[in-house]
């Protein structure tokens, strides 16, 4: 059986003892902020000035590299739970990631809330995790660019069904149907023909989990 549970919060733990200042604190010792070695800044995309940047200086004839990204939506891990998505057709799409600095890599390719469809940087809880963010970066509000070919233009994933479709009206018309599952956790080790996650979101927003309180 599934419970309802609240919405998640963003981490907010390294600044946690640094920011009481801020709230008349007494004591003295504030501690400290996240620190970091000094290096060079990172070579960042300014979807504004549309141009690449290190620091406050412009990179000219700068080219970034291409990788292919195919995310995972938790059900099949791994290389090989990869590759039976690719002779199934099931799972995340695969996505052309660019990035013009290896530091970032990781961080530059499509988001959850991105290759799925759903919510936006401006959600409500998307945007409570960006304020607490201390690497946000103008780039990572920049929408998935689609190519003129693809098919999955304004379609959403289905983590249910773990397959994307073209919204229908139904979907908000009953937004807590069992049949639209906007985001999932699985089990560690879950088996394919298991389709009872640990906790599942519905179109509502509102998240069911079968986790015993």
């Amino acid at each position: 059986m599934h419970y309802e549970v609240g919405d998640p919060y963003a981490e907010q733990t390294q600044d946690a003892v640094y920011d009481w200042r801020y709230v008349g604190y007494p004591l003295d010792d504030y501690g400290t902020r996240r620190g970091a070695p000094a290096e060079l800044p990172y070579r960042e995309y300014d979807p504004v000035l549309r141009g690449w940047y290190q620091g406050e200086r412009r990179l000219h004839n700068f080219r970034p590299k291409l990788y292919y990204t195919r995310p995972s939506d938790g059900k099949r891990k791994g290389a090989a739970g990869r590759l039976k998505d690719a002779f199934t057709g099931e799972g995340p799409d695969v996505f052309v990631t660019m990035s013009g600095d290896r530091r970032t890599l990781m961080r530059d390719r499509p988001q959850r809330r991105q290759w799925s469809g759903w919510g936006s940087p401006y959600d409500e809880k998307n945007r409570e995790a960006r304020w607490h963010d201390k690497d946000w970066r103008e780039q990572d509000d920049m929408p998935l660019l689609n190519h003129n070919d693809s098919s999955r233009d304004g379609q959403s994933y289905n983590f249910k069904c773990r397959k994307y479709h073209t919204p229908r009206p139904w979907w908000y018309n009953y937004p807590d149907n069992n049949n639209i599952w906007t985001d999932a956790r699985w089990s560690e080790g879950a088996r394919h023909a298991d389709m009872n996650p640990l906790s599942k979101q519905h179109v509502s927003g509102r998240w069911t989990t079968r986790v015993p309180r």
